[in-house]
This record gives C-alpha cells, sequence and structure tokens, in this order.
C-alpha cells in the first residue's frame, strides 16, 4: 500500500511538471518571447539553451531577473532591447513567472 501511494505521488508530481512547462511555453507564446529568443539559437537576444545554461542552478535567480529585481547575467549589453519588454514579465503571477522558468530551464 505505502509503495502504491509513493508511486502515485511521483506520477504526480512528473504530470504536474509537464504541465507547468505546458502553461510556461503558453506563456512564452503568448507574451511574445519567441521573437527574440529561440529555442537553440541565439537571435536579438539569447537563445533558451543558453539562457538556461547561464541560470543553471539558479533558477530563483533567473525569477528575479524576470520580475526586474535582479540584472541580466546572460549578454548583459543587450539588456537595453529586454528592458522594455519586462512589463509583461513583471505583471505575470509568482505561479507563472515559475511557470515561465520552468519552460525555460527546460531547454
Amino acid at each position: 500500500m505505502k509503495k502504491a501511494i509513493v508511486s502515485a505521488v511521483v506520477g504526480l508530481a512528473v504530470v504536474a511538471g509537464s504541465a507547468m512547462a505546458a502553461d510556461g511555453a503558453g506563456i512564452f507564446k503568448s507574451k511574445g518571447c519567441g521573437a527574440c529568443h529561440k529555442p537553440a539559437a541565439k537571435s536579438v537576444g539569447p537563445s533558451l539553451k543558453d539562457i538556461a545554461a547561464a541560470y543553471k542552478g539558479k533558477e530563483g535567480d533567473l525569477i528575479k531577473f524576470l520580475k526586474g529585481e535582479a540584472p541580466a547575467i546572460v549578454d548583459p549589453a543587450k539588456f537595453g532591447i529586454m528592458k522594455s519588454q519586462l512589463a509583461k514579465t513583471k505583471a505575470l503571477s509568482d505561479g507563472d513567472l515559475k511557470a515561465l522558468a520552468d519552460f525555460i530551464m527546460n531547454h
């Protein structure tokens, strides 16, 4: 019985994580983030892969950046372009910010 409960909890966590990443993908798309950030190729902004690598183990710092509470650590010279876009992410709820960060970190 205990083993079944543990398996169910683990299964729910995996499903919840997938749903959160899916929500993050929707937020990424709806806010127009893909116009500047591509999955693996640098364009106007750094790639999602580069962002995920820079923030590996520091997801909280990524969320702080998206809230406008921390400096850019990926390509700070281009922060001027992103600065005007931060209003979109600053307005997100904590849950949506977490979902967006999870989506980015999964690249």
